[in-house]
């Protein structure tokens, strides 16, 4: 009897001693909230992986650049993408992986007392950078799409679409702002960034890069915002040197690896690539040092597949091993030779004051060693006809250089031929003979679960919804 009225005052005085029973429910080693830090890692993830990947349902773009093509299925390499939908798979992406992310990471961020007011205002302003190049990936891929109303789901499951020119314009803004802000100095997340562990100067010279960029975007079609955008940007400071790139650095293991060694090696899907023969002949005609690296030597030197074309792969160049399998191959978000490019670019439309050749010079000298090359292969290069800076033909040789150095950035590659039409030896896809196209369609599911909205986008960018309906900023 005493032991059972023991038992009963200790049960007594555990219960009384908690205020709320459901306090049991509660797995001490399953946090119900999570940190600001492990969400903005999570979206810093996403989007490198985003970028770097190829897919046939989600990044396509590094064959419609055509330094890559096809063997057996080959849809993609014609632009029969009718059953692929890749725009669906970039809005889970951006929208739900890394947006969503950002804005649960800022709602965390908020309730942290701990923080000071430097590193809070960091913290938001670098969560903001990722936002910005987020919406700027989506607007270059689709045109008009929901911004304003786009991350309230529990409010409106039907958001509208902002006019894309409007949210370049806001983006302009916000990146202003996120730039003005690091330019303080500080701390942010720590290593908690994969990409600059919470370098806060990196990021600074980030965020006018990435403002340099949208300037530069608008520059045929609204140039007095893009002078004064990449001028601020320029005078700022942006990226000085390759270290100050913004990189993804990969591990050896799934799923921290590159995602297209989780294609080739792990998916064993590396079949299903060869080297474009447009990308192939034009480096061979410049004797281009960056061929090896791009490509492997499997066959008697190197030969591209015809664009399009049913390729063996026993007969074409493979891509490179050490971009397609190497695990801990980097991925990029945006680098120093973009910015040189860029800024070369800037002098000959009279935004910025400078010597335009020795940007362009350093553009594609940073990125030949970027591919194990050396200075002395980089002054060869640029000392042929073909390859030499001339002002008379300078959208010819920037685009085409800058084509050729985001070989692995297919997003950005094609984004920058849209833009300034060049190389202009882009060919017609060989089964469905239609040439590169100037935009992705919107998600097919858009048109019956948001079809007004869709519809008035459609309205908006010109009353079709296909593949080749320019974006905004692409004046032919």
């Amino acid at each position: 009897m005493k032991k059972l009225l023991i038992l009963m005052l200790i049960g007594f005085t555990v219960v009384s001693c908690t205020e709320d029973i459901t306090d049991y429910n509660v797995d001490p080693k399953r946090p119900e909230t999570v940190p600001a830090g492990t969400l903005f890692t999570n979206a810093e993830k996403n989007l490198g992986d985003l970028m770097t990947e190829v897919s046939s349902g989600r990044n396509l773009l590094k064959l419609w650049t055509q330094h890559w093509t096809e063997t057996t299925y080959n849809d993609e390499a014609n632009y029969d993408i009718i059953g692929r939908d890749p725009s669906e798979s970039f809005w889970i992406r951006l929208y739900n992986n890394v947006l969503q992310d950002l804005k649960s990471a800022r709602e965390a961020i908020a309730l942290d007392e701990l923080l000071d007011d430097q590193t809070r205002a960091n913290q938001l302003a670098v969560i903001d950078v990722i936002e910005v190049y987020s919406y700027q990936v989506l607007v270059d891929l689709n045109g008009d799409v929901p911004y304003s109303e786009a991350l309230n789901v529990s409010e409106n499951i039907n958001p509208a679409y902002d006019d894309a020119a409007t949210i370049y314009e806001d983006l302009i803004r916000r990146i202003s702002e996120d730039a003005n802000t690091l330019a303080q100095g500080g701390s942010s997340f720590g290593s908690a960034d994969i990409y600059y562990g919470g370098d806060v100067a990196k990021w600074a010279k980030f965020a006018n890069s990435l403002k340099l960029r949208l300037g530069m975007r608008i520059a045929d079609v609204n140039p007095a915002l893009a002078e004064t955008t990449v001028s601020e940007a320029y005078e700022a400071g942006v990226m000085e040197s390759s270290d100050d790139s913004a990189i993804i650095y990969y591990e050896e293991s799934s799923p921290n690896n590159n995602p297209l060694h989780n294609l080739f090696v792990l998916a064993n899907r590396g079949s299903d690539y060869v080297a474009g023969k447009t990308s192939v002949d034009y480096l061979l005609s410049v004797n281009d040092p960056r061929i090896d690296d791009f490509f492997d030597e499997n066959v008697d030197g190197y030969i591209g597949g015809p664009i399009g074309e049913n390729n063996s792969y026993a007969n074409f160049s493979h891509i490179a091993p050490e971009l397609s399998e190497n695990p801990t191959a980097p991925g990029a978000i945006l680098e120093y030779f973009e910015v040189q490019f860029f800024l070369a670019e800037a002098v000959e439309r009279g935004f910025i004051t400078g010597d335009a050749e020795m940007f362009y010079n350093e553009a594609v000298t940073a990125n030949i060693i970027k591919y194990n090359g050396t200075e002395a292969e980089a002054t060869a290069y640029l000392a042929q006809s073909e390859v030499a800076y001339s002002s008379s033909n300078w959208e010819q040789l920037i685009g085409t250089q800058k084509w050729i150095a985001l070989f692995n950035n297919g997003f950005e590659g094609w984004t920058e031929w849209r833009r300034l039409d060049h190389p202009d030896f882009l060919v017609n896809s060989a089964l469905s003979d239609l040439p590169v196209p100037l935009r992705i369609f919107y998600p097919t599911n858009e048109s019956a679960l948001n079809a007004d909205n869709y519809n008035a986008a459609v309205q908006n960018i010109g009353g079709s919804d296909d593949l080749f309906s320019p974006v905004f900023w692409d004046v032919q």
